[in-house]
């Protein structure tokens, strides 16, 4: 028992600071990227820039933390590529929903009232005359292209070659993928970002596309990254955890 009890402070000493980012940033990017789409008729262009941009900032600002994964999806690619121990997989995804719970849950109390009266906003489901199905292959679609991108530069930093603009790729391809899928599904990309909208006002209509479709595409762009180019098998080291002095816990 008191060596269970060790391992567990141990473990939390050296992951903690990396949960509490992903708490930070997921509200963070759910609850002002979501603030786009309150306006009426708010244009795509907004959503798309909103997020984008958002990306761009919060991993500026904390993936030196956690990685700034903000996204199951991304987690779980992560967790396949090696980059991320499947041990803190789930306590990540935790995280993530708890922290877009929190950050639309905050915009929701800070906006007028009259943003809501209508009906559920913020959130994400198909659009007029797509299927269930055919948007959950949208959503794997959208965020297996988006996994691509984020696995390549995994890949480069792996062979030494860390990208300085790895936050702006990432963003202007969030922002590609909202256009281009915003129409058919809301470009959600990312469970928890749907999660959180479809909690709080109480629209679980047909939620599940908005997890199996972006996980699906996730493990699937993963698999197929490392079958089509493998990188070279290594164990996750102390200098791929976020916050180097992990290592010392």
């Amino acid at each position: 028992m008191a060596t269970d009890e060790k391992g567990a402070r141990a473990w939390a000493v050296m992951w903690w600071r990396a949960l509490v980012a992903e708490v930070l940033a997921t509200a963070l990017l759910v609850g002002l990227g979501a603030a786009a789409l309150l306006p009426p008729g708010a244009p795509l262009s907004h959503p798309a820039l909103a997020f984008g941009f958002l990306v761009v900032a919060l991993i500026e600002g904390f993936g030196g933390i956690s990685g700034a994964h903000m996204n199951p999806a991304v987690t779980l690619a992560a967790a396949l590529a090696g980059r991320l121990p499947w041990a803190a997989a789930l306590p990540y995804v935790i995280a993530q929903v708890v922290g877009a719970t929190l950050g639309f849950g905050a915009l929701m109390l800070l906006s007028p009232s009259a943003f809501f009266e209508s009906g559920p906003v913020g959130g994400t489901a198909p659009g007029s005359g797509v299927g269930v199905i055919s948007a959950a292959l949208l959503e794997a679609l959208l965020t297996g292209t988006l996994v691509l991108t984020a696995g390549g530069i995994w890949r480069a930093e792996d062979a030494g070659r860390v990208d300085p603009a790895a936050s702006l790729k990432l963003g202007l391809v969030v922002a590609g993928l909202i256009y281009a899928g915003g129409p058919l599904t809301g470009a959600s990309l990312n469970p928890a970002r749907s999660f959180a909208p479809a909690l709080l006002q109480g629209f679980t209509a047909d939620h599940w596309v908005y997890w199996v479709g972006p996980l699906g595409g996730a493990a699937a762009a993963s698999l197929l990254q490392r079958t089509l180019g493998p990188p070279a098998r290594r164990p996750v080291r102390p200098e791929d955890l976020p916050l180097h002095d992990k290592a010392e816990a």
